[in-house]
């Protein structure tokens, strides 16, 4: 393992716009490229974008390579200590005897938010990461409103299911930010939990009670961390108009 750490670091292409912040480019001969962001600061990173711009721009299908990485979305993401790093993997093209390609090249553009509320970075990319919270804490609510609802009046599994469906199509455009696209993940879960409920007994209401009352505080959990991010939401959102 060392010695492919110090064959990386021979390539490693350090970029960064914020000492708080350091983006390093790594590249490997057997495998795609990754960027290790570092957490500079004396505190936590709860937050982070990085963009790099695609290598063939005038392609008709390029597009600037987003990542987001977010504690208060992002389930598995956890908190980026003072000193440690994390590894987002860039994707690259392999194709049969030829060398790998890259698909996207420096610099690396990065912003991030800590866990106190200060910013880092990048302007616009640090104003995509608030929307990502924004849009996130709609589909929030709006996946509490139709739970709500469907528990209230004991709605079909199958037009319940059609409700969330038609929500998360609603976000997937291609003509869509990946920020505004965040609650779609949240929408297809919400299907895959309905499409597995067992059926109850003949004439009993769907959803269940017990799932609605688990749901709903589950999707309340979030709104509420999201409500609590710093910095304030509304704040961040008056501020960026």
């Amino acid at each position: 393992m060392k010695i492919v750490i110090s064959a990386a670091s021979i390539l490693a292409c350090a970029l960064s716009l914020d000492a708080q912040i350091t983006a390093t480019l790594n590249r490997f001969p057997a495998r795609s490229s990754e960027i290790r962001i570092r957490n500079n600061s004396a505190v936590s990173l709860a937050a982070f974008a990085i963009g790099m711009a695609p290598v063939a721009q005038d392609a008709p299908d390029s597009a600037p390579l987003v990542v987001y990485v977010d504690t208060a979305i992002d389930q598995t993401a956890m908190p980026l200590l003072p000193n440690q790093e994390y590894a987002v993997p860039v994707p690259s093209r392999f194709r049969p005897g030829q060398p790998q390609e890259d698909l996207f090249e420096p610099p690396i553009v990065t912003a991030g938010i800590f866990a106190d509320g200060a910013t880092t970075g990048d302007t616009a990319l640090l104003s995509r990461l608030i929307l990502r919270r924004c849009n996130m804490l709609q589909a929030l609510e709006a996946a509490l409103e139709m739970l709500s609802d469907a528990g209230r009046h004991n709605v079909p599994r199958s037009q319940l299911i059609e409700q969330f469906r038609n929500m998360a199509d609603s976000v997937n455009h291609w003509y869509l930010p990946q920020e505004q696209q965040v609650g779609r993940s949240l929408y297809q879960s919400m299907i895959g939990k309905l499409m597995n409920l067992p059926e109850g007994p003949l004439g009993s209401p769907f959803p269940p009670a017990a799932f609605v009352e688990d749901e709903t505080a589950m999707l309340n959990r979030q709104r509420v961390a999201l409500l609590n991010s710093q910095p304030n939401l509304a704040d961040a959102a008056r501020i960026g108009r």
